[in-house]
């Protein structure tokens, strides 16, 4: 292989930029080169930065389907499940509030379901007290038997009936 830079014949080049172009370096050019380059998957070669940059954009643009599963939810027995997991541990709402470097009031309030704990919160608890706080909910399509509701004779009713 040739350098691109020098011109010697080299076993192996390196593909590095070099004032915004990309070209095949042997080691010894490699220190004029201002950062490596990437190749995309459709061949072309652009910046290591340039390439983070479009692939965040192509991660934040791409369509998401909502009624796939996505994030698990916080459930709603939480403050149930926060009590038996501790008492279970056999700890006092002040050692878990000691282990987990949080105040007494908020793991109190959090068993009294008072608060909603935060995502950083209920993941220190998960781990804490060996136990799920975070579940994939179900979603509802809509097909299920409807109820009917009972409030009684309405006007419309009525009106039906003369």
């Amino acid at each position: 292989m040739i350098c691109e830079m020098c011109g010697s014949d080299v076993p192996r080049t390196k593909l590095v930029m070099v004032e915004g172009a990309a070209v095949s370096s042997c080691p010894k050019c490699e220190k004029f080169a201002s950062s490596g380059a990437v190749k995309t998957k459709e061949g072309k070669v652009m910046l290591p930065s340039v390439a983070d940059r479009l692939g965040n954009r192509e991660r934040r643009m791409r369509h998401k389907d909502v009624l796939t599963r996505g994030e698990k939810e916080l459930v709603d027995d939480y403050p149930q499940r926060v009590r038996k997991g501790r008492q279970k541990t056999g700890m006092s709402q002040d050692d878990l509030a000691k282990s987990l470097n949080e105040k007494k009031s908020i793991i109190v309030k959090v068993e009294n379901g008072d608060i909603r704990p935060t995502d950083k919160l209920v993941t220190r608890l998960e781990r804490a007290l060996d136990i799920t706080l975070k579940e994939y909910l179900e979603i509802d399509d809509g097909d299920g038997p409807k109820q009917q509701s009972s409030k009684g004779m309405t006007l419309g009713d009525f009106i039906k009936t003369k």
